[in-house]
């Protein structure tokens, strides 16, 4: 018997939550271990999420997004500052803007394709000795558990009943689909809360959006009173501040736990974002459990540095005022800053904000905000 096969056989694996970090998650170790011993438990019938699925061409090393996901690519961005002034962005490599149900769907079909069990819906309600219980409708049961993996979200259940939340900051997050003409452009507007967005979403529609902090108050409602089109619908969700310290793994009642995804807080605190994260983070973790490997360790090493600078970008946006805003987009009129955000990916912010400053020193004193 060989080691593989002792190891599936022993292996009883438990994903909660079916988003992108789950679903990755369960269709990586169904790629390495006997898919019937992983079950995926997720609460929701649909697959709906609120969050702009605008991505990058990083993208491209973790997964093929298909066509049908695809609702369009767009190359054309606008950052628009306090006083009107436009930065107009062509990238050399377009932003793919996808449906984000429709890719949560995609993935979920990929999971039940590889023979994963999937339990929809049901809920997660309690962590037993080497099991856990969760409730269908109105029936309760146990699945035995080796290894429990969180993609439960930003207010993970898998967190709180292992004992590993701990304190946590979060953004508010809102998106609106709207009756709109556009020019084919991302518009970005870094002033209104943390940020606000207008996104081509097909032909004769706009997705409307912003991220703001609890006590921002209804920035969401006021920008949506720019747009007068008809509102086809609204979403809105809580995301997860980036705690670089964050604990993602314990043993917990005999159960090798794990967080990944929102559930671990792996998001891009400059824009709230973190599907490339997920894809990332969920091939860390099905490597630490195929082979015995620190999570910690790995998912660090591959996001951490990444994610600690999209914290310390937030944290200097955060500090600017409209004047600062003002002057910080006039410096990005320069050729060669604009060059850069035309062509290196906003995912990996560390390069792109040591080579901006390289190439243009009097932006070092927004830098210096950073510490």
């Amino acid at each position: 018997m060989n080691e593989r096969t002792i190891r599936t056989m022993n292996n009883k694996i438990t994903i909660i939550g079916g988003g992108v970090a789950g679903a990755s998650t369960a269709i990586k170790l169904a790629d390495k271990l006997d898919s019937s011993s992983i079950t995926l438990i997720d609460k929701n019938h649909h697959f709906g999420k609120a969050c702009s699925g605008i991505l990058t061409f990083a993208v491209d090393d973790s997964i093929k997004i298909p066509n049908e996901v695809i609702v369009s690519k767009i190359k054309n961005f606008r950052i628009i500052a306090p006083n009107g002034e436009k930065l107009e962005l062509s990238f050399k490599r377009p932003d793919i803007v996808c449906e984000r149900e429709k890719l949560n769907e995609h993935l979920n079909n990929l999971v039940q394709d590889k023979g994963v069990n999937i339990i929809r819906p049901a809920e997660l309600k309690q962590i037993d000795n080497k099991s856990v219980v969760i409730k269908r409708g109105t029936e309760t049961s146990a699945i035995k558990t080796t290894h429990l993996i969180g993609a439960d979200g930003s207010r993970s259940t898998v967190a709180n009943l292992s004992g590993i939340f701990d304190s946590r900051n979060f953004f508010v997050g809102a998106k609106a689909i709207v009756e709109q003409e556009h020019d084919d452009t991302i518009e970005v507007y870094p002033n209104i809360g943390c940020f606000a967005w207008s996104v081509p979403h097909g032909p004769e529609h706009v997705e409307v959006g912003t991220i703001s902090y609890p006590n921002q108050g209804a920035v969401f409602d006021n920008f949506l009173k720019r747009f007068e089109g008809k509102i086809i619908s609204k979403e809105g969700a809580l995301i997860p501040l980036h705690n670089p310290f964050v604990k993602t793994f314990t043993e917990f009642k005999g159960i090798k736990t794990y967080l990944v995804g929102d559930a671990a807080t792996m998001v891009k605190a400059t824009t709230g974002g973190s599907i490339i994260q997920s894809f990332i983070a969920s091939q860390c973790l099905v490597d630490s459990i195929v082979e015995d490997k620190n999570y910690g360790f790995e998912w660090r090493k591959k996001l951490g540095i990444e994610l600690f600078t999209h914290l310390r970008v937030r944290k200097v946006l955060d500090k600017l005022s409209e004047k600062d805003w003002n002057n910080l987009i006039n410096s990005f009129q320069d050729v060669k800053i604009k060059n850069l955000l035309e062509t290196k990916t906003r995912d990996y912010p560390t390069a792109l904000v040591l080579r901006t400053l390289l190439n243009k020193p009097s932006l070092l004193k927004f830098g210096l905000k950073m510490f």
